[in-house]
């Protein structure tokens, strides 16, 4: 949660840079969307009541989030 967390609160144009031309922090730091994917299949594998719970603090970051998510791990585009 910690790279995701440290992902949205980046300023917009810092995004916008990251979506573009990359990150180099993400090899050593961790991905951030592969951070997001795994909380999501995390809170699909959680009893219902704690996955309540951190969904709700993951949908607050979520609405941090400034661009829209891409279609992680699908071969759309």
């Amino acid at each position: 949660m910690r790279v995701w967390r440290g992902h949205v609160h980046r300023s917009e144009r810092q995004l916008r840079h990251d979506y573009e031309w990359g990150n180099v922090h993400w090899y050593c730091c961790g991905n951030p969307l592969e951070a997001r994917a795994l909380l999501e299949t995390v809170m699909n594998a959680m009893p219902p009541r704690a996955a309540r719970e951190l969904r709700e603090i993951i949908d607050k970051l979520d609405a941090v989030h400034r661009l829209p998510l891409p279609p992680y791990g699908s071969d759309a585009g």
